[in-house]
């Protein structure tokens, strides 16, 4: 199917038959993107398979201890594509160096001690969250500390990209740079069309979040990271991708295993994703919520390993994993019989 050949309102169309609505202020190529990748949920979702509900893997259960000494500094005891229960600072400072080629995350912003963020359909709201609740020196210092563990554990020139508002992300820049002599390589902008309205009309509507881009290098030495610069340019109609961009806040479709205060759509990670890793990478996430990077790089063949402290997060994660894993293997099994039907895999096969 070839979108760029059809009408807004046909893109449209086809988004909705893929379950996905509320879309009607994208421009074309961000339709297009939309389409183009991959990401979506299935059509009717009361047709997926059955999952079990609050069934988690237990890495215990097969022995695995996060030690130095049984890691044995490889990948080969790593538990690939697992969610690990647990303090992402005691569970990464068993990871041995240097063994992962991207870090996508999103750390707490420390905004719960906060009066009120000023946004709600029909309330003045408030984020209290025991997790996200931190004063301001021990904020600093946590993320000095798991900065130093991401960094140690990522390859030397991986990428790292942080989630952030301005609550927390000229902290992170500052650590980064000013303590740990990294590269920046960008600051990406994620303005939301459809930003929750500002009700206490005494300052602006935040639209907006930000994503450092950095390099686990030495700022003079930093070099070869992974930017595919032709997958973006694609995505964006044949030009270049800029640093600014438009994506709607997480679609409903996305929350139906449960909730999230801070949910990224799976649009936005998907982006990241094609951006800065290759097919093969192991992925990491020291903070994954309800899972997304987990279930974009399942999506695009890349290996990941996702911590998280709050096991109803780690349910809804696992559910969203589980789910695209059923999803994936009926369209395999579709184009396998398409294939046999069409004499194709024979031929291959020979």
């Amino acid at each position: 199917m070839n979108f760029h050949q059809m009408r807004n309102i046909d893109l449209r169309k086809e988004l909705k038959k893929r379950g996905l609505q509320g879309y009607s202020s994208l421009r074309k190529a961000q339709l297009i993107e939309y389409l183009s990748t991959g990401i979506h949920p299935l059509k009717n979702p009361k047709k997926a398979p059955a999952i079990v509900e609050g069934e988690i893997h237990d890495p215990s259960s097969e022995g695995i201890e996060y030690s130095p000494t049984i890691l044995g500094g490889t990948t080969d005891n790593l538990p690939v594509n697992q969610i690990l229960s647990g303090d992402c600072l005691e569970i990464l400072s068993s990871f041995p160096d240097g063994v992962f080629d991207c870090c996508i995350t999103d750390p707490p912003f420390n905004m719960s001690k906060t009066k009120g963020l000023g946004w709600a359909f029909s309330s003045h709201v408030t984020m209290q969250e025991q997790w996200d609740i931190f004063s301001k020196d021990d904020y600093f210092q946590f993320s000095v500390n798991w900065i130093k563990e991401v960094l140690r554990v990522l390859k030397t020139n991986g990428n790292l990209f942080i989630f952030g508002s301005f609550h927390c992300i000229f902290t992170i820049g500052f650590i980064l740079q000013n303590m740990f002599d990294r590269r920046i390589i960008s600051q990406i902008v994620w303005f939301k069309p459809n930003a929750q309205p500002n009700i206490t009309c005494r300052m602006f509507t935040e639209s907006t979040e930000f994503i450092i881009w950095a390099v686990n290098n030495e700022s003079k030495k930093a070099k070869n990271w992974t930017f595919n610069y032709e997958t973006m340019k694609a995505m964006n109609s044949g030009k270049q991708m800029r640093n600014m961009w438009e994506i709607p806040l997480t679609p409903r479709t996305e929350r139906k295993h449960g909730k999230h205060p801070s949910q990224k759509p799976v649009a936005v990670v998907n982006r990241i994703m094609l951006a800065g890793t290759n097919e093969g990478d192991l992925i990491l996430d020291p903070f994954s919520g309800s899972g997304t990077t987990a279930v974009v790089a399942e999506q695009h063949n890349r290996k990941w390993i996702m911590i998280e402290k709050d096991e109803t997060y780690n349910q809804i994660a696992q559910m969203r994993i589980d789910e695209l894993s059923n999803r994936l293997f009926e369209e395999n099994l579709i184009e396998s019989q398409s294939l046999i039907s069409h004499g194709s895999y024979v031929d291959e096969l020979c």
